[in-house]
């Protein structure tokens, strides 16, 4: 039988052994010292002077003076003198003046890692689906100087990565991406049925949700795209051809739909005849402010009809500018482009067709942005009523084939104001040029409007 015990080589009392008290005493000190390890330092190679008896270091490295030849034993400041303990493999110390934890590997003492642990709960029990559990009224995730990112993996898009919130444990709100990498938001009211109130697409950002009233909000210019031929009302209209809407529509219903931010749409029309029996309406400017832009071919105008049945547009708020284009209706009296209200149409490489009039504001304002031409036969080109106000801004207008305006080119009355000073007409037409009265106003700055005849002044009318 051995004289020490095999692990830490206690000495054992032998048989008829005198003097006992001193082999069993040595155990006890050696128990006393290792026995709920607690040093005071692991960082000290010279011995310190302050030491009491009783304190436990762990020798650094290149031990000096008494610790010479120590380094990485256990020094006990016992009876006014250092004893030095060697450790073995697996021995665990708690590190009091860093208040860590360090274990013997066999070589060197290291600190403890918490690694590949089967499970931690916190005030609570983990179990083996939910690996780590916290029962606490909070969480902290703070900083480590600068910023802190929480990261939520999955392995490929059809897997879930994200945030559930609960209510007696019955999911009530998620958010993430579940089922693929779109990020989506949903609620439940009773844990079982799920509606998903908001989705941004992973490729595009473009937001769409089931909330009546929620508007996107856009942080540039927009374009809808619309193409009869090829497009479907059922696309986004975000990309022309094959990605585009249909109808006209369609692209004002979704211009209305989205707060602009101070931003323009723009309407892009694809070659082709757009038929309407029912006018395009607009009747609220567009949320955000901003111009809600009508655009087709500004080299060839020709080549995208918008042909009505009455009214092409009816405009009654906001800004509109129609850009290359050509409007005409099959109606003997209705306006192609009809404006009220507070609204503002604009029109730059406009062609008039065929129409029951082209032009006609009431109490609201209309204007040239660019020159524009006038190929068809209509009722009157521009009728002003209420106080509405048209500036030709000095552009031009080419007419084609000598068009004939039955009632006259410009009818003006009750206080509205035609100006057309440094504006040029080229070619001719058949009818009066004008017709004024009920304190009507044209200013022609020497300009003479297109007809065959001059025109009529009625009463309270002006001409200059």
């Amino acid at each position: 039988m051995s004289d020490t015990s095999p692990i830490l080589s206690m000495p054992y009392i032998q048989p008829a052994q005198a003097q006992k008290h001193v082999t069993h005493n040595e155990a006890l000190r050696l128990l006393d010292v290792v026995v709920q390890l607690a040093v005071v330092s692991v960082d000290h190679s010279v011995p310190p002077a302050t030491a009491v008896e009783g304190d436990r270091y762990v020798v650094a490295s290149n031990g000096q003076a008494e610790w010479a030849g120590q380094s990485g034993n256990i020094a006990a400041f016992i009876d006014t003198s250092w004893q030095f303990f060697t450790p073995l493999a697996g021995w665990t110390a708690q590190v009091l003046d860093t208040k860590t934890t360090v274990v013997f590997d066999g070589a060197a003492w290291v600190a403890a890692v918490l690694d590949n642990l089967p499970g931690l709960g916190i005030g609570a029990s983990f179990d083996s689906y939910n690996k780590l559990v916290v029962s606490s009224d909070a969480v902290l995730l703070n900083n480590a100087g600068g910023g802190h990112q929480l990261k939520i993996n999955k392995a490929s898009q059809g897997d879930t990565a994200s945030l559930l919130f609960q209510t007696g444990y019955g999911g009530r709100a998620e958010m993430g991406i579940a089922g693929s990498d779109d990020f989506a938001l949903k609620v439940s009211a009773d844990g079982a049925s799920w509606v998903e109130a908001l989705r941004v697409d992973a490729v595009t950002g473009r937001i769409t949700t089931a909330i009546a009233g929620w508007r996107e909000m856009l942080t540039a210019p927009r374009n809808y795209f619309v193409d009869p031929a090829s497009g479907s009302d059922a696309n986004d209209g975000l990309s022309a051809g094959a990605g585009a809407f249909a109808t006209l529509p369609k692209a004002f219903a979704a211009a209305q739909a989205i707060d602009t931010g101070g931003h323009d749409i723009t309407v892009q029309l694809a070659h082709g005849t757009y038929g309407l029996v029912q006018p395009i309406v607009v009747g609220r400017a567009l949320v955000g402010g901003g111009q809600l832009i009508v655009q087709g071919d500004v080299a060839a105008p020709g080549m995208v009809v918008v042909d009505a049945v009455e009214q092409a547009f009816a405009i009654s708020a906001g800004q509109v500018l129609l850009r290359g284009i050509k409007v005409q209706n099959a109606s003997a009296v209705a306006a192609a482009l009809s404006v009220t209200g507070q609204a503002h149409l604009m029109v730059d490489a406009v062609v008039f067709g065929d129409a029951g009039g082209h032009l006609e504001g009431v109490a609201a304002r209309l204007s040239l942005e660019g020159a524009c031409s006038i190929d068809g036969n209509a009722g009157f080109h521009l009728r002003l009523t209420d106080g509405a106000q048209f500036n030709g801004n000095g552009h031009s207008v080419t007419l084609a084939g000598t068009p004939e305006f039955l009632d006259a080119f410009c009818i003006c009355t009750h206080a509205s104001v035609a100006r057309f000073a440094g504006q040029s007409f080229v070619g001719s037409a058949l009818g009066a040029g004008y017709d004024l009265a009920a304190n009507g106003v044209i200013d022609s700055g020497g300009v003479t409007l297109p007809g065959d005849s001059a025109g009529v002044v009625q009463t309270g009318g002006i001409y200059l």
